[in-house]
């Protein structure tokens, strides 16, 4: 069930609660084993990783990085990556199935790592779980990324469609105050995390919409079943990925499911909050 918090301007998602009890359970359904080959090619991260980074400029982090696969696409790749998860099982599990990843418990919010430690950041999902919001999240960013390193974040994102449903009433109101039983996740206004983000001493260089097909299935039911079953298709036909890929791409102009934004540090910045 989504709600909308008009003095935040965000969409409340009610479901689950995310514990790392949820993500160690969620991961140990979900996760399937990945292979070299399919590691070897081209992919979300990688390709926006060498857009910006080199395997020479230096280390690479991504928090809350669960069974490790984008780790592992980054390492293949020949980036020296190490990633984070504060669900304890999850971490045990893939270290031991993927001994030659540096899989590490960890939050986000309070990282032990050294300042200025990384080149690049990777945040897939992840700012948004937290109900008292990201702040502590970003200024952790912001010590561990060094000066010229690169942010790259994304998040469920406020599109022209639910800005539509937000002006028609289709969501109920509710507060902020309290957390709320089986809190999930926000839904964000891209302009506010992206000013929010700044005043940590990030610059904006890139932005995309992502999730096109995921934005309306989500949030026009009349569409929901047979877009469900392309967004789940896992077989082979090139054209059927085809249509996909691009119908995506369509669909991500008024309604993207999430949002790409990547930072880089400005040298010399500090925390401005």
């Amino acid at each position: 069930m989504r709600y909308f918090d008009r003095e935040n301007y965000r969409i409340v998602q009610i479901e689950t609660k995310t514990t790392p009890e949820f993500w160690d359970a969620l991961w140990s359904y979900t996760a399937t084993p990945f292979d070299g080959d399919n590691l070897q090619m081209e992919n979300f991260v990688t390709r926006y990783t060498k857009k910006y980074l080199s395997p020479d400029d230096g280390l690479i982090l991504e928090g809350c990085c669960g069974r490790g696969k984008h780790v592992a696409e980054l390492v293949s790749h020949g980036y020296r990556c190490i990633g984070i998860d504060y669900a304890p099982a999850t971490v045990k599990e893939t270290s031991h199935t993927y001994p030659q990843l540096d899989i590490r418990l960890g939050d986000v919010r309070r990282l032990g790592f050294e300042t200025d430690t990384f080149a690049g950041y990777w945040s897939l999902g992840v700012i948004e779980h937290y109900w008292e919001g990201y702040r502590q999240i970003v200024s952790e960013m912001e010590r561990v990324i060094r000066p010229n390193g690169y942010l790259f974040l994304t998040f469920p994102s406020i599109s022209l469609l639910r800005k539509v449903k937000i002006i028609m009433g289709k969501y109920p109101l509710i507060g902020s105050g309290n957390e709320p039983d089986g809190f999930y996740q926000f839904i964000l206004d891209k302009r506010k995390v992206m000013l929010d983000i700044q005043r940590f001493g990030f610059q904006l260089v890139y932005s995309s919409r992502l999730d096109g097909i995921k934005g309306v299935k989500s949030e026009l039911h009349l569409f929901s079943k047979v877009l469900q079953s392309l967004y789940d298709y896992r077989g082979k036909s090139i054209p059927v990925k085809a249509i996909r890929s691009l119908l995506s791409i369509l669909l991500s102009v008024f309604a993207e499911h999430a949002t790409l934004l990547i930072f880089v540090r400005k040298n010399g910045s500090k925390n401005q909050t």
